[in-house]
């Protein structure tokens, strides 16, 4: 990701995907569990929609003052 050298619009907004995804995961695409054919980009690609609560970083809800109705509509609000 990035280490083509190419400035592009592109580019920009691919990087601009990852960096969501960092926040929305709270995951690096450098993570451990991201090596060779599997990436950040993936693992949240394959878990949307059915499974997008696996994904997303726990910080982002304030589970203790929300149903999960009210969290699946925040989820929905950040995609």
């Amino acid at each position: 990701f990035g280490m083509a050298g190419k400035v592009s619009a592109k580019a920009d907004v691919y990087s601009y995907e990852i960096l969501f995804l960092e926040m929305f995961t709270g995951r690096k695409p450098t993570d451990e569990q991201f090596d060779g054919d599997f990436s950040l980009r993936q693992w949240v690609t394959e878990a949307f929609p059915v499974a997008i609560s696996d994904v997303i970083d726990s910080h982002l809800l304030n589970e203790s003052n929300t149903t999960p109705t009210e969290r699946s509509a925040a989820m929905n609000e950040l995609l």
